[in-house]
């Protein structure tokens, strides 16, 4: 683990200086809102999921990280178990090797077009929005408090507490 955290602090750590800034640490415990830590995600994906240590994921060990069998051998497979192996020689193993090498993987768990903050304004959205206007009410948001303290778009609830209004 020590490793692990000494990698992502050397990445986040911009001016090399042994320590982090504000903005630096923030990077280091949120490396997905950043562009130059993508990779440390990538890497520390494939280090949680590579269990033969060749660094590259097979579909064994894609699978086996969502659905580890707990049962016995001759336990039926899932449907949604059926799809990712679908999804995974149609559309992640894009090389069509059969493994995921590092940038297939960083296409699957940070695809390029993908929004974080867009998607997290239409998941709280989506969650407090109860007359289903697409537009948040003060009462909406105090409702679902919870879900907006706990939003990293909010900066985990300190937004709220810049407002009077809430």
């Amino acid at each position: 683990m020590m490793k692990r955290d000494f990698r992502r602090w050397s990445k986040a750590d911009q001016n090399n200086d042994g320590s982090l800034t504000k903005d630096e640490f923030t990077d280091f415990l949120h490396p997905e809102e950043s562009k130059h830590m993508k990779d440390i995600i990538v890497d520390e994906t494939i280090e949680d999921m590579d269990k033969n240590k060749d660094g590259v994921l097979s579909l064994e060990e894609y699978i086996s990280d969502m659905w580890p069998r707990q049962g016995s051998e001759n336990e039926e497979e899932p449907e949604w178990v059926k799809i990712e192996k679908e999804q995974f020689y149609s559309y992640r193993d894009q090389d069509k090797d059969g493994v995921m090498n590092p940038k297939e993987v960083k296409d699957w768990i940070i695809p390029p077009d993908y929004d974080h903050t867009r998607a997290e304004a239409k998941h709280l959205i989506y969650n407090a929005d109860v007359n289903k206007d697409e537009m948040l009410s003060k009462e909406e948001v105090l409702d679902k408090h919870d879900l907006f303290v706990g939003s990293q778009a909010t900066d985990f609830g300190q937004a709220l507490r810049q407002h009077d209004e809430f």
